[in-house]
C-alpha cells in the first residue's frame, strides 16, 4: 500500500502547476539536513497518540464544500522533523482547490507531536505520506 501511495506521489509531484504548497515556518531542530523516505528508515515516524488521534481530528475539523464534488481522497505529504513537528505540508494529488486549501488548513492546526523516524539509531527527518479519505455522508 505504501508503495502504491509513493508511486502516486512520484507521478503527481511532476504536476507543479496543480501542487499546492504550504510554507509554514516552524521551529525546527535541524535545518538543511537530509530528508529520508519512509522506505529508507529503520523506524518510521509515528504519532505519539496513535493514528486514531489523526482520524478523529480530521473528522472533526475538515469542512466539506456545499457543492458535491466527487473526490475520494486527498494525498498529503509533509516532513516529520526531529523535534516531532511537521513542516513542508503539500497536497500531491490533483483535487479541486477547495479540498487542497482545506487539507492544508486542517493539517496546519494539527499540533499533536510525532515520534521522529530513526535510521542507524539516529533520529532523522522523514517525508510522510498521509492519504485523507473523503467520506461525505
Amino acid at each position: 500500500m505504501k508503495l502504491v501511495i509513493f508511486a502516486l506521489f512520484l507521478s503527481f509531484s511532476s504536476l507543479a502547476q496543480s501542487e499546492v504548497v504550504y510554507t509554514k515556518k516552524l521551529n525546527h531542530t535541524v535545518s538543511g539536513e537530509k530528508v529520508y523516505l519512509e522506505s529508507d528508515v529503520d523506524i518510521t515516524p509515528k504519532l505519539m497518540y496513535g493514528d486514531n488521534a489523526m482520524n478523529r481530528f480530521l473528522s472533526r475539523n475538515f469542512k466539506y464544500p456545499k457543492e458535491n464534488v466527487p473526490v475520494s481522497e486527498i494525498i498529503c505529504s509533509f516532513i516529520v522533523e526531529i523535534d516531532g513537528s511537521i513542516s513542508d505540508i503539500k497536497v500531491v494529488n490533483e483535487v479541486p482547490e477547495f479540498y487542497s486549501k482545506e487539507a492544508l488548513r486542517v493539517l496546519d492546526k494539527f499540533d499533536e507531536p510525532w515520534y521522529p523516524a530513526v535510521k542507524n539509531n539516529v533520529q532523522v527527518r522523514c517525508q510522510y505520506i498521509l492519504p485523507i479519505k473523503i467520506n461525505r455522508m
